[in-house]
């Protein structure tokens, strides 16, 4: 989208970046389906996968009801989200995993100081589908067991997972505080120490140091 397009209100625009989120989070969980060794995991990150891109449709159609289109107010975030992705693509399976894990938590954290300021419904909406937590527990779940059978695979996480937090961060600060939003740049970075206190949280629970 060009940078000469239209605000098109903080409430479209703040939906249309946590339906983006969900967008992506479906593509990760379907690949990581497709490559996965076990028919249990096959099964449960398809199911996820299906709960995310069901996300993306309700918060679409929501979109559409305030007179936007999704796809279109998605556009604008594209580009970053490429970036991240370049930057962090994972070697295999377990790293996809700890992407999905180190990515959707920072995100979601920030998302939620994002939809603060939405108005109701979307407000309902979006809480509803950050404090969904199937995901992020399934991935925590998985991981803590392999990590603690693997040590090398838990050194080598923790490393990723040091990239992982470096990269999302600043991805995250340019994307939250895009005008396109109409976010206050300083609520974003208030929000930063608690974003990055609540990834180690996670972290220690996989048996990692941040």
């Amino acid at each position: 989208m060009p940078d000469s397009a239209p605000l098109a209100g903080n409430n479209a625009a703040t939906l249309a970046l946590l339906a983006f989120g969900e967008l992506t989070a479906f593509e990760r969980m379907a690949t990581n389906a497709t490559t996965a060794v076990h028919m249990d995991d096959k099964v449960t990150l398809a199911r996820l996968a299906s709960l995310s891109f069901a996300n993306f449709e309700e918060l679409s159609q929501h979109i559409s009801r305030l007179g936007q289109d999704a796809v279109e107010l998605c556009q604008h975030f594209e580009p970053t989200f490429t970036v991240l992705a370049e930057r962090t693509r994972p070697r295999d399976w377990h790293e996809s995993l700890m992407k999905g894990f180190v990515f959707d938590g920072i995100m979601n954290d920030f998302y939620r100081t994002a939809v603060d300021e939405l108005s109701e419904p979307g407000y309902s909406l979006a809480i509803t589908i950050l404090d969904d937590t199937r995901a992020t527990e399934y991935v925590r779940n998985r991981l803590t067991a392999d990590v603690a059978a693997d040590s090398q695979l838990a050194s080598r996480l923790a490393l990723w997972g040091r990239k992982l937090v470096a990269e999302t961060l600043g991805r995250a600060r340019n994307l939250l505080t895009d005008p396109f939003l109409g976010i206050d740049e300083d609520l974003v970075v208030a929000s930063i120490p608690a974003v990055t206190a609540n990834h180690s949280k996670r972290m220690s629970a996989l048996g990692l140091v941040a």
